[in-house]
């Protein structure tokens, strides 16, 4: 997978104090020198909690037998996890200021942990599975040319290895030559003299023979060596809240989510002097663990809690669009645009100011945005992020020092707060979504039953492949299901298919102006499209229901469409807008983002969005960003 940079590597590391550093050319704690730490890019690193470096132990020990993780993941040492590019799951173990190995969640076969060979030399000792000797004649050509191991070089191997397991290979002292994957079975090495046994991924050259052993540090110590640049990153984000909040004469607001990010945001505003309004969407996909914090926060700071939620919005609308998809987050319009539409319009009709803990290291959308943006989506909301080009171990250190109390979800295992849910999230962390949210045995009876309806093969279910509309080669290749079209989950029989419309060229009839036809692909609902329709003029109604007229364009129930304009450019301007009428009327999933910007209140939502005639004064503001026309996800922040 392909590394992507989304800002600086900041992090640094202190051998003398065994702490990480940020940004930092010397530490705070012994004023001594620090070095740079090789990452994957992005290099958003974060603490490894208990629960993970339990978790992490207990996979080595797995793999390479009792004892190993405590060797590996010593006692005492702080660790750090950076989330790297895979097909799923994949964090760098750094301790002591190198990546030691990777925690993997392989789609098929589970967890898996990848050492480097300062781990394997240092495992060396404890090591009672998943190794492989090699001869005097291997190990220097392993060596030297960083070849992979042949079978003809194996002398003997422990028992149980199958192929794609992660091997340490010894030469005939016990000494670690390399690490690799397993080509074939430990029963395959025995018998074959050909082909290869272990595919090289790291050789161990000139590795220390004692590489893990050290003092170890407390939280505490990397908090004092870190004074200096928190106390500065802290200082210019209350700067640039003052200086916002002074130009910008609008209600403050935080918008909370429960995550680790909303709290330093708020913390950062609420140093600032500032008392602001905490917002909260309740997508009604929310753990309990979530609305408790958001409550409790609330609650600590004696703060206004506004709440918005989404109800049953996501259970209604399943059965209409089908499971979301990375690349088909329908929900987000649904159980997130329009709570948040709703809460600015209800509560601040006159615009808000909201502080939202976005960072550029999640995603190159957000790395893409400034500190300082307005959502097209939320037009009365101007958003501002003081923590825009802060690490995930920035906003940890911050939070550790001012002892604040974070969301005890980070604390088993999560890496990130949300939707239980929520399709962009890993395999790995479904898996706890499935331990703690009560719904979860709902949404797989969901899926159940919409992969029984399409014919989807029981690796669909049995992968969660649901998470891609389309399903990447790669991760189909990766569960055995490469060429199988019906793996896929494509949009036809999906969903049902918008109506398209398609229309003649414009021609210049015996009267003045232009005309042109056009037909939808599919009838129409004349009842709802004649009440939308009065976004663009009053509408005209034959007596019989099946046809609809405004500003010089005639709509038939069939689908059949006559549209007259001064010019090309007029013609075309108004077919765009009955496509978009329309698409409002047929498919309204009722998130109420266009509720919210009628200033006369015209609009009503009931499930799905109507005009009242009597209030309407044909503006069409209501033709702005709808998720049913056109849906960009980096647009969701709020």
């Amino acid at each position: 997978m392909a590394a992507v940079r989304l800002g600086k590597m900041h992090l640094r590391w202190c051998d003398s104090c065994d702490v990480p550093l940020l940004e930092q050319r010397s530490c705070c704690r012994c004023s001594g020198e620090t070095r740079d730490v090789k990452l994957t890019p992005p290099g958003d690193a974060r603490p490894a909690f208990e629960h993970d470096i339990e978790k992490l132990r207990a996979q080595i020990d797995r793999q390479y037998g009792a004892g190993c993780g405590d060797v590996a993941v010593p006692k005492g040492r702080l660790v750090l996890l950076n989330k790297a590019p895979d097909l799923d799951r994949m964090d760098e173990v750094i301790i002591g200021g190198r990546v030691i190995g990777a925690a993997r969640y392989d789609i098929v076969g589970g967890d898996k942990f990848l050492p480097r060979p300062r781990t394997a030399v240092a495992m060396e000792p404890a090591i009672t599975r998943g190794w492989v000797r090699v001869d005097d004649g291997a190990a220097e050509a392993i060596r030297k040319r960083k070849a992979s191991t042949l079978s003809v070089g194996v002398t003997e191997c422990s028992p149980g290895i199958q192929p794609g397991d992660d091997i340490v290979v010894l030469d005939m002292e016990g000494r670690t030559v390399s690490v690799g994957v397993s080509k074939i079975s430990s029963d395959e090495m025995k018998e074959r003299k050909r082909g290869t046994a272990v595919k090289t991924r790291w050789v161990a050259i000139d590795t220390d023979r004692n590489p893990l052993a050290r003092q170890g540090a407390t939280w505490n110590d990397a908090l004092e060596a870190n004074a200096d640049v928190i106390e500065r990153r802290v200082s210019e984000a209350i700067r640039f809240i003052k200086k916002t909040v002074e130009k910008h004469d609008l209600p403050v607001a935080v918008s909370y989510s429960g995550g680790k990010d909303s709290l330093a945001t708020l913390l950062l505003v609420l140093a600032s002097g500032a008392t602001p309004k905490m917002l909260f969407v309740d997508t009604g996909l929310e753990f309990e663990e979530t609305v408790h914090n958001v409550r409790e926060t609330a609650r600590k700071y004696s703060l206004d809690l506004i709440v918005e939620g989404a109800g049953d919005a996501f259970w209604k609308n399943v059965g209409v669009f089908g499971p979301p998809a990375k690349d088909f987050r329908w929900c987000c319009k649904t159980c997130k645009l329009g709570p948040a539409t709703r809460l600015i319009q209800r509560n601040f009709p006159e615009g808000v100011l909201s502080f939202i803990g976005q960072r550029a290291y999640e995603s190159e959308n957000r790395a893409r945005k400034g500190p300082l943006w307005r959502n097209p989506w939320t037009p009365n909301q101007l958003g501002a992020s003081p923590i825009q080009k802060w690490t995930a171990l920035h906003v940890w250190l911050y939070l550790f020092g001012k002892q604040a109390s974070h969301n005890v979800l980070y604390e088993r295992g999560f890496e990130r707060i949300g939707c239980f849910l929520c399709p962009s999230t890993d395999l790995a962390e479904l898996r706890l979504a499935k331990k703690y949210h009560a719904s979860y045995s709902r949404w797989e009876e969901v899926l159940r039953s919409f992969s029984e309806s399409r014919g989807r093969p029981q690796e669909w279910l049995r992968y969660n492949l649901w998470r891609w509309r389309k399903v990447p080669r790669t991760v189909l290749n990766s569960v055995g299901l490469d060429g199988i079209a019906d793996a896929r989950s494509d949009a036809e029989g999906d969903v049902p298919a918008s109506p398209v419309f398609r229309w003649t060229e414009p021609y210049s009839p015996c009267v003045v102006g232009m005309s042109m036809e056009g037909v939808f692909s599919s009838s129409l609902d004349m009842k709802r499209v004649a009440n939308i329709l009065n976004a663009m003029g009053p509408v005209t109604i034959s007596p019989d229901g099946r046809i609809a007229e405004v500003d010089n364009l005639t709509v038939f129930s069939e689908g059949a469409v006559m549209i007259r304009a001064r010019d090309v450019e007029a013609l075309r301007s108004k077919a765009a807008r009955l496509q978009e009428a329309v698409l409002k009327a047929m498919e309204c999933a009722g998130c109420g983002i266009c509720v919210g910007r009628c200033s006369n209140h015209a609009l009503t939502l009931d499930g799905r969005i109507e005009i009242d005639e009597s209030r309407c004064d044909h503006c069409g503001m209501c033709f702005g960003p709808c998720p049913v026309v056109a849906f960009r996800e980096d647009q969701l922040d709020i």
